[in-house]
């Protein structure tokens, strides 16, 4: 496994960090650059390109595990809940097709009254004294005088 030298304040020439220029917090990476020094890079950049490739840091990590794992445990108890549910609306659904058929097979046997009006029945004809009962009579219409 390679080492890094790390320099606290400032390193070996050039003594700043290859990304940014920062000279604070130096990781030597035990190369040397055309300009005969060594190649730097600064803690900052060395993170934001550790998280760029996917490392991270553990902590945080772990606490976002833990409530993902609390997640994790609250929709298994809603999950488990769900073939009572639906069991249930299973129950209700033949209870109320039940209701129907009963409902439907009850009034087949039961007799209409007669205020309900057969389609297949007879249409009365209109009376044949030449007076429409639904129509309004006119005004009587007075003579004129001449």
């Amino acid at each position: 496994m390679r080492h890094f030298n790390y320099f606290e304040n400032g390193g070996p020439f050039p003594s700043s960090c290859v990304s940014c220029g920062n000279n604070k917090e130096l990781f030597d990476l035990g190369r040397e650059l055309l300009s005969g020094g060594s190649a730097q890079l600064c803690k900052n950049c060395a993170t934001e390109l550790a998280l760029f490739i996917g490392y991270a840091e553990e902590a945080p990590l772990e606490e976002r595990i833990f409530a993902l794992e609390a997640d994790v445990e609250a929709h298994e108890m809603e999950l488990a809940k769900v073939p009572d549910l639906v069991e249930g609306l299973i129950n209700g659904i033949r209870s109320s097709v039940t209701d129907f058929i009963f409902a439907v097979s009850y009034s087949a046997h039961v007799h209409s009254d007669s205020d309900v009006q057969d389609d297949n029945a007879p249409v009365d004809e209109p009376s044949s004294d030449g007076k429409d009962e639904g129509a309004v009579n006119p005004a009587p219409v007075k003579p004129s005088r001449k």
